[in-house]
């Protein structure tokens, strides 16, 4: 993608910006319609549009200072929410103050992104959604691409909303509301109010700093099947230790010291009351630990990566932490990673803020990943593998899990199922289906 294309884009960008913070949308339309007037009419001989040109700019030179005088008065408190859902409406408040002596009437706010221009190089290597789909002009000249980089670094769209009238002195919230279009952070700088002149061409608009972050959880889809089963097994010293990996576990009472006991068990109080010596006993608990393993490893986050994501965060969504614990194992960049959900650990809100930030892994193999399932396979009751590729790397891991009877179940998300039919026909699990990330109607199947 040529250099020179990406100078032109981010200028025009920023000159857009600019034009839309002074000039409303009639403004912008009545700039386009004076200076075409003005090329179209140059010789007054043979046209008469001149004329209506000369009344765009006169109406244009005089809406502009009258904006300066529309400077909107009020008090502006928002209560965001920490968290929110790809793809559903967020809603929160704003708390109105009129602190003047007269009425906060036309006053319009937007939300400010964190304006964050993307590089060269993320312009010259992304590969938008349906990109293949344009036309060859379309894939040279890259605007499109551009447009869609400028959304997905904005994570939202924000409109200006019509705020209501506020007397003098008086306080009172409103609801608005925006629709995340992308998991991960939502950075917003501030907001802005503006009101329009008199002939609604112009804006007088203030910018309040004030910075803010959302984190979008990933896009969620209903589960079919959703029971994960598994059987359950033993774990010494009971959900405590299977959070931590050590030996304390469910108490149940005390009793005389045995031969054999160990030695950290003795309750010294007790004893000491008693003469004898007397420990501590635990039960042996046994309860289902279930994997679900997020297949990371591509170059690019597009739609079948997000796709993936979200499949994991569904599963995990539906899933009822009282039942078992959850093992979400992924590889990042600088390690292999897991993350652990039930009793005595982090519920799925944390786990899904995990899936939120997480991005493709580029370094590294998927063998990396496999050395993980090895490690966690003793004490798994069973493995959901959210797959994104159906390579040899992938088969090794599902030939290892059938081998060893460790109950699975495969999701191939793909945007080419005829493709992932034929992969899915050349390995030994029977429990595999394809995810389309090409159907509108998304739903995860559990085999």
């Amino acid at each position: 993608m040529s250099s020179k294309l990406y100078r032109y884009y981010r200028f025009s960008n920023t000159v857009k910006r600019r034009l839309y913070q002074r000039m409303s949308p009639a403004g912008r339309l009545l700039l386009t319609f004076s200076l075409l007037a003005i090329l179209f009419g140059f010789n007054t001989r043979l046209t008469m549009i001149y004329q209506l040109a000369s009344l765009a700019v006169a109406l244009l030179l005089v809406s502009f200072p009258l904006s300066i005088f529309c400077v909107p008065a009020i008090k502006v408190r928002r209560m965001l929410p920490d968290t929110c859902t790809a793809g559903d409406k967020m809603t929160y408040l704003l708390q109105l103050k009129n602190s003047c002596s007269k009425p906060s009437a036309g006053i319009f706010y937007t939300e400010l992104p964190q304006t964050i221009t993307p590089s060269y190089k993320e312009f010259a290597s992304a590969v938008e959604d349906g990109e293949s789909n344009r036309n060859a002009f379309d894939r040279k000249l890259g605007y499109y691409r551009w447009l869609w980089l400028i959304e997905r670094k904005a994570g939202a769209k924000f409109v200006p909303i019509s705020l209501p009238v506020v007397s003098p002195g008086e306080t009172i919230n409103v609801e608005v509301s925006f629709v995340p279009l992308r998991r991960g952070y939502i950075r917003l700088s501030g907001y802005s109010l503006h009101r329009l002149e008199p002939f609604g061409l112009f804006k007088n608009e203030v910018q309040i700093s004030d910075a803010k972050r959302i984190l979008v959880l990933p896009r969620l889809y209903p589960v079919v099947h959703g029971e994960l089963s598994g059987s359950r097994k033993y774990h010494q010293g009971g959900l405590i230790s299977a959070a931590s990996y050590g030996e304390s576990g469910e108490f149940v009472a005390l009793r005389e010291y045995r031969q054999g006991d160990p030695v950290k068990h003795i309750d010294w109080k007790s004893t000491a009351r008693v003469g004898n010596a007397i420990v501590r006993q635990y039960q042996e608990e046994y309860f289902s630990r279930l994997g679900v393993l997020l297949d990371t490893f591509t170059n690019t986050a597009n739609d079948v990566f997000e796709d993936a994501v979200s499949v994991a965060a569904s599963i995990i969504a539906k899933h009822d932490a009282g039942c078992c614990h959850i093992d979400l194992l992924f590889a990042c960049d600088r390690c292999v990673s897991s993350v652990s959900m039930g009793r005595g650990e982090a519920g799925s809100q944390g786990m899904l803020e995990v899936l939120a930030c997480i991005t493709p892994c580029s370094t590294g193999s998927f063998e990396d990943l496999t050395k993980m399932v090895f490690g966690h396979a003793d004490g798994l009751s069973g493995l959901i593998l959210v797959l994104i590729d159906l390579d040899e790397q992938r088969k090794n891991l599902i030939d290892y899990l059938a081998s060893n009877n460790i109950p699975h179940s495969i999701i191939l998300v793909s945007s080419e199922r005829d493709r992932s039919t034929l992969q899915l026909q050349n390995i030994s699990s029977p429990n595999a289906v394809i995810f389309d990330t090409s159907n509108p109607v998304k739903v995860v199947h559990l085999p």
